[in-house]
């Protein structure tokens, strides 16, 4: 097994620390959620920008949560092997999503199973 080398653990930790601060500013500005009651008169639509808002928020505590849990093991040797099978993570996923705790494969067995997609 080809173990990351410490020149890309570093990139994904910079990266991981970039995306958690964009991630807090996101949530931080979430929380002035607007009153939508005052933008429009009708009352559905105003609920259903409320409830987008809400969901931005929860999906955005979400990946803050995952990214905060990728910085903590980003320097144990478990970090970019792969949850489920064992095999190692490739760096290029690691690249694209740094919070990554599956391989590809196992990724998409795990959201055919829960019926989930990222």
């Amino acid at each position: 097994m080809k173990y990351l080398t410490i020149e890309q653990r570093e990139r994904l930790q910079r990266e991981l620390q970039d995306l958690a601060s964009r991630l807090r500013s996101e949530i931080d500005a979430h929380r002035k959620l607007a009153n939508h009651s005052q933008e429009t008169d009708d009352d559905a639509v105003a609920d259903l920008e409320g409830d987008l808002d809400i969901a931005d928020l929860e999906r955005d505590a979400k990946e803050l949560e995952a990214v905060e849990a990728a910085l903590k093991r980003i320097h144990e040797p478990a970090f970019g092997v792969c949850a489920d099978c064992g095999d190692e993570i490739p760096f290029t996923r690691l690249a694209a999503s740094p919070a990554a705790t599956r391989c590809v494969s196992c990724q998409a067995a795990h959201e055919r199973a829960t019926g989930s997609a990222r």
